[in-house]
């Protein structure tokens, strides 16, 4: 089998994510270059290979934490149907329990191996080896985790795919058509809707096109990343500034406040005060995307008024000297010579290297992005963290029951999981947030102009890339006509 990859027009460095430090390891202060967009023409039905990858023993059902059960009561993993779990029962696992889950799952499962694609190893999640393990000893299911290079992630997964070796189930870089295109809608792949209130319906929604869903997450998880703003309390306390904590526990962390902050640390210091992970910060471009989803078809958005003011408030922060020249260098705000720092909350993760000195010295902070007063709050989530399964998935039924263990914040350590308390109080704030919305786009093109142009050029140059993003609207929604 062949697989044909589709060029599409350069435009999006598509998920401000595929140049995140956490995920792809790349060079902190590389050049952003534009990426092209792949569509894979997967050779496949889409079902499972025939059954030798199942088998027949029985397996262990004890375990550290078969009666977990999550903040609302379901265990993290709850269900729906009962003995053979066919696509046509008419329960729903998501109501079960973890321990009725697990009471109920097909025996055939047992002894069965699901393979994970991830471009992570599985130590980058605290505590994730010995969920799994759990997972292991309480369902039979094995669990084989494989990684691979974060730069050729799309294509060998397509190659496995088009090859006959399909993984059972991975994670997503990032939410675009190509990356859709190479997996099976999930009802379908595990006979399983996933509509429950136990997922999350933010990335549901971000998923699904033409009423079927390619990725899904779990609500109660550790496993997403929220943007947020990091600090050191020691550079706050040195130069005798307010607690972006306690502001925001009052209330009072807004944007007008963050800049006025930066503005002073920049008076006291001569520093910028604020470093981004992006050019085009989330900052000033909160809840706007250059490419929207109106649940039917992709719609190019750059002639949208939000996105021209965003763009000039961009340039007036690097004008201002508000927002540094340099970014992602996370060493400066260990050495005090900058104020903030924003990116997602993976930077408070225990294992996370980023931020290490600060993390030994008990001296990092984080907190949500702030609010604008009068307008609508839009909680960023950094790389639409998610999981499908791909076409030929030879053990899709046991994706389920993993989603539900694996995926639980009720199976990890939360004191190892973040760095302290706050982290953690923030996570669960962010999460919480009705209005998330996923960074699918990037504003290719514009990194450069941001930082050396003007807000009166702004106009200019949103028109020059206005061409290129229509093209890729029309190769994204050519590539989900397709789908069936």
């Amino acid at each position: 089998m062949k697989m044909n990859m589709k060029r599409a027009i350069c435009f999006l460095l598509v998920l401000a994510m595929t140049l995140s430090f956490a995920a792809c390891g790349k060079k902190e202060g590389a050049k952003l270059k534009n990426a092209e967009d792949m569509t894979f023409d997967i050779e496949s039905d889409g079902q499972p290979a025939g059954d030798d990858n199942q088998a027949g023993e029985n397996g262990s059902a004890g375990g550290d934490n078969a009666g977990a059960t999550t903040s609302n009561g379901n265990g993290g993993a709850a269900a729906g149907q009962s003995g053979s779990n066919t696509a046509g029962s008419s329960k729903n696992l998501d109501d079960l329990s973890w321990k009725e889950l697990l009471a109920q799952m097909p025996s055939n499962l047992r002894g069965t191996t699901i393979r994970v694609a991830s471009w992570n190893p599985i130590k980058d999640v605290t505590g994730a080896q010995r969920v799994i393990d759990n997972f292991t000893k309480q369902t039979g299911i094995k669990v084989k985790w494989e990684q691979i290079n974060y730069e050729q992630y799309d294509e060998q997964i397509a190659a496995y795919i088009n090859g006959g070796n399909a993984p059972d189930l991975f994670r997503y870089q990032h939410c675009t058509p190509s990356k859709m295109s190479m997996a099976q809608d999930l009802k379908t792949a595990t006979g399983q809707d996933f509509k429950g209130n136990i997922w999350d319906k933010s990335t549901r929604d971000l998923y699904t096109i033409n009423g079927k869903t390619y990725g899904i997450n779990l609500a109660n998880t550790f496993n997403m990343q929220p943007m947020v703003v990091h600090y050191s309390q020691a550079t706050i306390e040195n130069n005798n500034m307010e607690d972006p904590y306690v502001l925001w526990k009052k209330g009072q962390w807004t944007y007008d406040k963050f800049k006025s902050m930066c503005a002073d640390f920049r008076q006291k210091t001569g520093q910028g005060g604020w470093m981004t992970s992006y050019r085009v910060d989330i900052l000033s471009m909160r809840g706007l995307q250059l490419i929207t989803f109106d649940g039917k078809k992709y719609v190019n958005a750059t002639k949208k008024s939000d996105i021209l003011l965003g763009l000039q408030e961009a340039c007036n922060n690097y004008k201002k000297e508000i927002c540094t020249s340099t970014m992602r260098e996370h060493k400066y705000l260990e050495n005090g010579q900058y104020l903030f720092f924003t990116d997602n909350i993976i930077g408070s993760r225990r294992t996370d290297f980023h931020f290490s000195t600060l993390k030994a010295n008990g001296d990092l902070r984080c907190v949500p992005i702030p609010a604008e007063k009068g307008k609508t709050y839009y909680q960023p989530m950094h790389e639409s963290e998610a999981y499908g399964v791909p076409k030929g998935a030879k053990n899709p039924k046991a994706v389920y029951y993993f989603l539900r263990y694996y995926l639980d914040a009720n199976n990890y350590d939360a004191e190892t999981f973040f760095v302290n308390d706050q982290a953690l109080e923030v996570y669960k704030w962010c999460i919480s947030q009705k209005n998330k919305y996923h960074l699918y786009d990037f504003y290719a093109g514009l990194p450069t102009f941001v930082k050396e142009g003007t807000a009166a050029q702004a106009k200019t140059e949103l028109d020059k890339v206005n061409n290129l993003v229509e093209a890729e609207v029309k190769e994204w929604n050519k590539t989900i006509a397709k789908f069936k």
